[in-house]
C-alpha cells in the first residue's frame, strides 16, 4: 500500500510541476487603446517636442536622451527632431559620454543617411572605443571599407589602449570582413550535434546576419534530441534578434550578439515594454562570474577566452564572430533577455520584422494585445515557457548563431533536414 501511495505522490508533484500558462491569464493595460494614444501623445509632445524645445546644458542633457530613446522606439522624425540633432552634433564635444553616446545611437537608429558629414566630423577627436565604433559604423555607407580600415587604424595609433579593446577588435574583424558579408562560416551540424553539458538544455535561436528578419528558437533536450509538440513536429518559435538602434552586438543597446549565453532560469518583469509574460534569464560572459555562467561546473573566478572555446565544437573554436557575445560581456554589455512585449505594433508596420518589436538588444517573441480587452491574444513567449516547464529544466545555453544573409525569415522547413541529421 505504501508504494502505491508513493507512486500518487509522485504523480501529483509532477503535474504541479508543470505549470501551463494560458493567454487568457495575461492582462497589460498599457496595451489598451486609450492608453496606447495616450502614450504616444505624451512621448511626442512632452518627452520629444518639449524636451527640444528647451536649451541644452547640463541640467536638460537627460530630458534629451530620453527624447533619443523616445524617437527610436516610436521611430519618430520631424522638422524640429532634424533641428535638435543637428545641434547637438555641433555641440558634442560639451555633452557627456552617456548624452554622446545616446545621440549617436538615434542618430545610427533614425536618421541613417543625414548626418554623414558631421559624424565624420568628430573621428578625430574621439577618444572612446564605443563612440568611435559607432561613428565607423555610422559612416559605411559613405566611406568605402578601406577608408575606415584606415581611420581604425589611426585610432588605434593613438590610443594605444585600443589593441586590447573588445569593441576595436570585433570592429576590425568586420572591417576586415567587409561587415561579414565575406564569411564562410563552420558547418552548422557540427553546432547543434555538440554536446555541450549533461542534464541541462541547449536552446539554439537561428538568426540572419541581417537582424531585419526574424530568427528562429529550437530546444535540445538534454539527451541530445530536439523537442517536438505535441503532433511530433519540431518544436520551434520564431524570435527577432534587432535592436531598435540595429548597432552591432557588442555594442550597447545593439543588437542581440552572436554567441552563448548562460540560462539562468525565468523571471517576470516590471518594465511596462516587456510586459507580464515570463522571461528567459540569459548572462553573458563577464556579466557574472564563471562558476554561475557555468552552473557550477567551473571553480575559476577570472574568465579567459579559452573558458569559453571549451564550449564550441572544434570546427568552431576559431570562427570568430560567435565570440560576439564573449567580447560583447568584456565590453559591459548585461541585461540581455528573451522576452515578450507590450510595445505597440504599430510603430513598425512599414519595417520587415513586422509583426515582431524590436528591443534594446534583447531577444523578443511575437505577442499580440487585445486593444479592447487588455489581454494576450497570442504569443510566442508563452509557447516557449510552457515547453520549458514541461521539461522542468530552466538551466543550459542559449546559442545565437547567424546561419547566413538571406533576406527572409528564417523557417522550420529551410532547416528542419540539418536538425534532423543532427539527432542521429
Amino acid at each position: 500500500m505504501k508504494y502505491i501511495i508513493l507512486i500518487l505522490i509522485t504523480v501529483v508533484l509532477q503535474n504541479c510541476s508543470t505549470k501551463i500558462y494560458l493567454e487568457k491569464d495575461f492582462y497589460s493595460g498599457f496595451t489598451l487603446k486609450t492608453e496606447r494614444e495616450n502614450f504616444l501623445n505624451k512621448t511626442v509632445n512632452q518627452t520629444i517636442k518639449q524636451s527640444f524645445s528647451e536649451p541644452l546644458n547640463d541640467s536638460t542633457e537627460s530630458k534629451y536622451i530620453s527624447a533619443f530613446w523616445a524617437m527610436g522606439l516610436i521611430q519618430y522624425r520631424d522638422t524640429l527632431t532634424d533641428k535638435a540633432i543637428r545641434y547637438c552634433l555641433s555641440d558634442f564635444f560639451n555633452r557627456s559620454l552617456r548624452f554622446q553616446r545616446a545621440l549617436l545611437e538615434v542618430i545610427y537608429a533614425v536618421y541613417p543617411n543625414q548626418f554623414h558629414q558631421e559624424v565624420f566630423e568628430l573621428l578625430p577627436r574621439l577618444n572612446n572605443s564605443k563612440l568611435f565604433a559607432m561613428s565607423v559604423y555610422y559612416l559605411r555607407e559613405s566611406l568605402s571599407v578601406d577608408s575606415l580600415i584606415e581611420i581604425t587604424n589611426q585610432f588605434e595609433m593613438k590610443f594605444m589602449t585600443a589593441k586590447e579593446d573588445p569593441i576595436i577588435r570585433m570592429l576590425k574583424f568586420d572591417l576586415q570582413t567587409n561587415f561579414r558579408n565575406n564569411l564562410n562560416p563552420p558547418p552548422l551540424i557540427d553546432l547543434l550535434k555538440h554536446k555541450i553539458v549533461d542534464e541541462k538544455i541547449t536552446i539554439y535561436s537561428l538568426q540572419r546576419l541581417n537582424r531585419d528578419y526574424p530568427g528562429l528558437l529550437i530546444i535540445k533536450k538534454p539527451d541530445g534530441k530536439f523537442l517536438r509538440d505535441d503532433s511530433g513536429e519540431i518544436f520551434s518559435v520564431p524570435q527577432l534578434a534587432r535592436a531598435i538602434s540595429d548597432l552591432p552586438g557588442f555594442i550597447t543597446n545593439g543588437n542581440t550578439p552572436e554567441g552563448i549565453f548562460s540560462i539562468q532560469g525565468t523571471d517576470v518583469s516590471k518594465n511596462v515594454f516587456i510586459g507580464p509574460s515570463p522571461n528567459l534569464q540569459l548572462v553573458l560572459p563577464f556579466e557574472v562570474k564563471p562558476s554561475i555562467y557555468f552552473h557550477n561546473k567551473r571553480k575559476e573566478s577570472q574568465w579567459n577566452i579559452e573558458l569559453y572555446k571549451e564550449l564550441l565544437p572544434d570546427s568552431w573554436k576559431n570562427y570568430l564572430p560567435i565570440f560576439e557575445s564573449y567580447y560583447a560581456g568584456e565590453a559591459g554589455r548585461n541585461e540581455i533577455i528573451a522576452h515578450g512585449t507590450t510595445i505597440d505594433l504599430s510603430y513598425y508596420t512599414d519595417k520587415s520584422y513586422y509583426p515582431f518589436t524590436p528591443s534594446q538588444g534583447c531577444l523578443t517573441t511575437k505577442e499580440i494585445w487585445s486593444e479592447e480587452t487588455g489581454r494576450l491574444i497570442e504569443s510566442g513567449q508563452l509557447k516557449l515557457i510552457n515547453q520549458l516547464n514541461d521539461l522542468n529544466i530552466y538551466e543550459g545555453f542559449f546559442i545565437v548563431v547567424n546561419i547566413d544573409d538571406k533576406q527572409f525569415p528564417v523557417t522550420l522547413d529551410e532547416v528542419k533536414k540539418i536538425i534532423e541529421e543532427a539527432e542521429r
